[in-house]
């Protein structure tokens, strides 16, 4: 029936008029309508009731003022406090006296307490196998009284070692480890583990402690002008055995400014520090 089909058809076009006004006008998700219908959202206004002051002002408001008294010229301090202040004079005074530069003979103690600590130190390893052995304080190199420095100056060059106002170097002739090391005036010792001095002395070459060479060399200088008056205490140990042979013998070249000098002897990886020799720097 005609009339049938027009009356279903104006209920649809209706129904279908009111979901698109549902759709473009809906305010219930504005985020959806606007991706449905590509039209603005219509922002949505939410009330947040803001205090009409803020807690920390009213707080402040609420503490009291402190009222600062500057102190009048009549106030003084208490007969207490002036006595600490008159007890503490005298003691800064007596710690300033006791400040006193050290002397030549209290460096010459640190350093004859230096070697005492490094024989000390021998005593107690198991390496030690003599009792009858030198002290370390006394000098075990033997002079040569012409010396043959090309060696010296063959293996220096080669490690590129450097110069200075006092030089003292090391040569052995095998894969042993042996370990120059040096007592400053001031009793500092410059050797491996401390190779350069709050003096200026440095240890600049340092061989074997891996066994690489056979034909080693060590060596610590002083630049010009850097060396300190006193007396230098020159030591050698036989600190780790690589080669076959234990015993090795060694050369020691000194040169204080004054000409160099030679030096020779021997030593054993059992055998404790020895000193060489002794020099002064006037």
């Amino acid at each position: 029936m005609p009339w049938t089909a027009y009356t279903f058809f104006a209920i649809l076009s209706c129904m279908f008029g009111f979901g698109v006004s549902r759709i473009l006008t809906g305010e219930e998700n504005p985020a959806h309508t606007t991706r449905l219908g590509n039209v603005r959202a219509t922002p949505v206004e939410v009330s947040e009731p803001r205090p009409n002051r803020f807690a920390l002002e009213e707080d402040m408001e609420r503490l009291p003022t402190l009222k600062i008294s500057k102190p009048t010229p009549d106030e003084s301090i208490s007969e207490e406090l002036a006595q600490i202040l008159e007890e503490e004079e005298p003691i800064e005074a007596e710690l300033a006296e006791d400040e006193e530069v050290p002397t030549s003979d209290a460096t010459l103690d640190s350093s004859e307490a230096l070697l005492a600590e490094i024989g000390a130190e021998w005593d107690t390893n198991p390496r030690r196998k003599s009792s009858d052995e030198a002290p370390i304080e006394v000098e075990t190199g033997e002079e040569v009284s012409n010396p043959d420095l090309s060696e010296f100056h063959d293996r220096l060059s080669r490690e590129g070692a450097q110069t200075g106002q006092v030089q003292v170097s090391l040569i052995w002739d095998n894969k042993n480890d042996l370990d120059l090391s040096i007592v400053c005036p001031s009793g500092e010792r410059i050797s491996f583990d401390n190779k350069i001095s709050s003096c200026g002395g440095q240890l600049d070459v340092d061989m074997n402690e891996a066994p690489t060479s056979e034909q080693p060399v060590e060596n610590i200088f002083w630049p010009a002008g850097r060396a300190p008056k006193g007396e230098y205490k020159v030591l050698i140990e036989h600190f780790e055995q690589h080669a076959e042979e234990d015993l090795t013998p060694y050369r020691v070249l000194v040169d204080d400014g004054n000409g160099p000098k030679e030096y020779r002897g021997e030593i054993t990886n059992d055998e404790p520090p020895r000193m060489v020799c002794a020099f002064s720097i006037e």
